[in-house]
């Protein structure tokens, strides 16, 4: 979704409903409820809220296969487990490094794992607890285990960049046709229409502006959670 085109038009029609010349006008003209607007602007919040989870989602989920390669690599280098996890970590995220402090500290690195992967995106922590519990248990080295969950990860991810590279047309056409109520005016006022009689001065343009803004929105985000129905966020 285009974030900052939505944004945009959202704090337009936020700017010209709160402007004075439109509180004079409200205050002798019936107009939609107040309720109506804040419903919108509350959509428009969620909507965004939901793609930054989805970029974060991502972000983590890449540097949890990349902590994952960096710890079977110190440990295909002859590095001792405990040091090989503490670097891996101490290599990802800033919010990585509290795990690897704790484990520095004498934590246990199964139970750091565990909550590691509380964080949306660093579900694979649990793999990495499951596979260091049972090379911990069988007595068995950890690097070609670890080397093993890291090329599965590797290849989750590209499955993913599959996924989201075809449905990267839908989401387009789903832009261009949201952004079609905004080009409607354009092209009214290119031809010499006077919308603006009826949009900004009547209760009936009123509801068609925000009803439309909130109709938008709502195909927008239905848009979305087909799309994550093949390529979920979690």
């Amino acid at each position: 979704m285009n974030s900052w085109a939505l944004a945009l038009l959202m704090a337009a029609v936020f700017a010209w409903w709160f402007s004075p010349h439109q509180l004079r006008l409200r205050s002798v003209v019936p107009s939609p409820p107040l309720a109506v607007v804040t419903a919108g602007k509350k959509w428009w919040v969620r909507i965004d809220a939901l793609a930054r989870k989805t970029r974060y989602t991502a972000q983590r989920r890449r540097a949890m296969v990349d902590v994952v390669e960096a710890l079977a690599g110190e440990l295909n280098a002859g590095q001792a487990p405990i040091q090989a996890l503490q670097f891996a970590l101490d290599a990802g995220p800033v919010d990585f490094h509290r795990f690897a402090q704790s484990i520095r500290l004498g934590a246990d690195p199964l139970s750091q794992c565990t909550q590691l992967a509380r964080i949306p995106g660093c579900e694979a922590a649990l793999s990495l607890a499951a596979c260091w519990r049972v090379g911990s248990n069988a007595g068995s080295g950890l690097s070609d285990t670890m080397t093993q969950l890291a090329q599965g990860l590797r290849d989750d991810l590209a499955v993913r960049a599959e996924v989201q590279s075809q449905i990267a047309g839908p989401q387009a056409t789903a832009r261009f046709l949201a952004a079609l109520p905004v080009a409607g005016p354009v092209l009214a006022t290119a031809l010499g229409v006077n919308f603006g009689a009826v949009l900004f001065t009547t209760s009936v343009g009123h509801w068609c502006v925000v009803l439309g803004l909130l109709l938008d929105v709502l195909g927008l985000w239905w848009v979305h959670r087909i799309m994550t129905s093949a390529y979920p966020i979690a």
